[in-house]
């Protein structure tokens, strides 16, 4: 199996190491997001011939998406240059007998337009007895990066109701064992700001997502992010309202908790976290939507994924 980037030397990393455990003798076309494409000439070898596009394209962070970015269709919203139009017109002759959208709208799914998501790497764990997940002593925990300003406002919305309404937080990686080990008020809340020059394990993040209830996960450079499929490994995701198509769906009171957008001007998005995060403390549903999540967690596990991906293109 081959995999062909768009762009001659920058593609998604994590998604390209992922793609190369496929086992199909199709060869996969991948779109990554870069500002100028240069346009790849190996595009060219797919002239004529069967293949699948595997696209995980960004539109950025405060860009609102109101009809999927589908290559090929000559609306390429606000990819600009000489590279991406050589590409949307190469898609347009060459049609691809499967594309998978990472950011697809539910109303853009058809037979061969197909959502797809960043697979789980890290192994799932044994469910928890329902006493068990009553008593993990975080409430809530956020994990992020600076790639959409949501998250440092909800960041700081921690500290400020933190200062209303009393409950505890800790925003330091390095803290936490001693927060841990010292706070003696239950209701505790974590958020780490971990940039990309300073990363923390995935494995050791998550051990910290298995002892909260919840885990936020909010929009990154796109609206689905590593979280997603990361969170409910062993915790209830709680995230926003969106639009998109998921291979497999995330239900709000399901195996998930969603919020309303409450956009300032439909950019900013300064959107109410605490009072949804304080309503699901509350639930009496709250191991149920656990259970449930580990689930979907099961499906986004890479093996799975990778299964199900070769299913799709050898059935096609």
């Amino acid at each position: 199996m081959r995999i062909i980037t768009c762009d001659k030397k920058i593609t998604d990393g994590t998604m390209h190491r992922i793609l190369q455990h496929l086992e199909t003798d199709i060869p996969i076309l991948l779109l990554s997001k870069v500002d100028e494409l240069d346009f790849n000439e190996e595009v060219l070898l797919l002239e004529g011939k069967k293949f699948v596009v595997i696209d995980v394209i960004e539109e950025g962070w405060n860009v609102e998406i109101k009809e999927s970015l589908i290559l090929g269709r000559n609306k390429l919203h606000n990819l600009k240059g000489e590279g991406w139009i050589r590409l949307d017109a190469f898609l347009a002759k060459n049609k691809p007998y499967l594309y998978f959208k990472r950011e697809l709208l539910a109303k853009d799914v058809t037979e061969n337009i197909i959502p797809i998501e960043y697979p789980s790497i890290t192994p799932l764990l044994p469910a928890q007895t329902r006493e068990e997940f009553n008593n993990r002593p975080i409430s809530v925990f956020h994990y992020w990066g600076r790639s959409h300003e949501a998250r440092l406002i909800q960041h700081g919305l921690f500290w400020v109701n933190a200062a209303r309404k009393g409950y505890a937080v800790c925003d330091n990686v390095y803290y936490f064992n001693n927060f841990m080990a010292e706070e003696q008020n239950s209701n505790k809340w974590v958020s780490f700001n971990i940039p990309h020059w300073a990363r923390i394990d995935i494995s050791e993040l998550l051990k910290i997502n298995g002892i909260s209830k919840l885990g936020l996960s909010l929009p990154g450079c796109g609206i689905k992010c590593f979280r997603t499929t990361e969170i409910i490994n062993n915790s209830v995701i709680i995230m926003p309202e969106d639009e998109l198509a998921y291979s497999y769906p995330l239900v709000h009171g399901k195996n998930c908790l969603r919020f309303p957008i409450n956009s300032v001007d439909g950019v900013s998005r300064e959107w109410d976290v605490i009072n949804p995060i304080e309503a699901a403390l509350k639930r009496d549903d709250l191991y149920d939507i656990y259970l449930a999540g580990l689930e979907a967690a099961k499906w986004y596990q890479v093996d799975n994924y990778l299964k199900w991906i070769e299913s799709l293109i050898n059935k096609a």
